[in-house]
C-alpha cells in the first residue's frame, strides 16, 4: 500500500464508523416494563341506575357499595369505634370526675381515610359542654383503622358511661 491510499482509506473508514454509530445510536430506546398501556381497560357495561346511556359513570355510588368501604376496612372501624369506646367508659374513673350523668349517649365520630384515622369527634347529650366531653374525645381521636378513599366519614356510635359501683361514692379522687 502506497501512501496515496492509505490517505484515502482513512476518511472512508472514519466516515462509516461516524455513520454507523449515529444509526446505532439513533433507535428508540429500550423499552422500560411499565412503558406501555399494560393496565386493563374498562369494558363497556349496560346502563344502570349508577351509569347513564353511554356506559359512563353518572357518579353516584351503587347503594350496595356503601362507601366503597370493603370489609376489612369496615371491620377495622368497628374495632377503632369499641375501643375508643371502652376508653371512654373509663372517663369518669380516670379524670377522678365521678359526678357525671351515667348510662347512654351518642358521639359522631369522623373517620379520615386519607390518615387512616379518626380525627374529630363530636359528643352528644349527656355529656356535650360537660367536664368529661374532652375525655370522651381523647377516647376515640387517634384511633388508627385501614386508609379509604374518599372523603372523610361520620359515623355515630353509641357509648355507655356505667354506674357508679356500688360501695364507692361519686366525686373527686382523693
Amino acid at each position: 500500500m502506497t501512501g496515496e491510499e492509505n490517505v484515502l482509506r482513512t476518511p472512508i473508514l472514519s466516515a462509516f464508523f461516524a455513520v454507523l454509530s449515529l444509526t446505532a445510536c439513533a433507535g428508540a430506546p429500550p423499552k422500560q416494563q411499565g412503558d406501555g398501556n399494560e393496565f386493563p381497560q374498562p369494558t363497556k357495561t349496560e346502563p344502570t341506575e349508577t351509569t347513564g346511556e353511554t356506559g359512563e359513570s353518572t357518579g353516584e355510588a351503587p347503594p350496595e357499595e356503601s362507601g366503597g368501604l370493603n370489609e376489612e376496612q369496615k371491620k377495622q372501624m368497628e374495632i377503632a369505634l369499641r375501643r375508643g369506646g371502652d376508653k371512654a367508659a373509663q372517663c369518669p374513673t380516670s379524670t377522678g370526675i365521678e359526678d357525671v350523668p351515667r348510662g347512654k349517649g351518642e358521639v359522631k365520630v369522623v373517620f379520615d381515610g386519607q390518615k387512616g384515622r379518626v380525627t374529630e369527634v363530636t359528643v352528644g347529650p349527656p355529656w356535650a359542654g360537660g367536664p368529661i366531653e374532652s375525655c370522651i374525645k381523647r377516647s376515640f381521636i387517634g384511633e388508627i383503622v385501614l386508609p379509604f378513599d374518599g372523603d372523610p366519614l361520620e359515623v355515630p356510635y353509641t357509648i355507655e358511661l356505667p354506674p357508679v359501683r356500688v360501695g364507692t361514692s361519686p366525686g373527686k379522687k382523693k
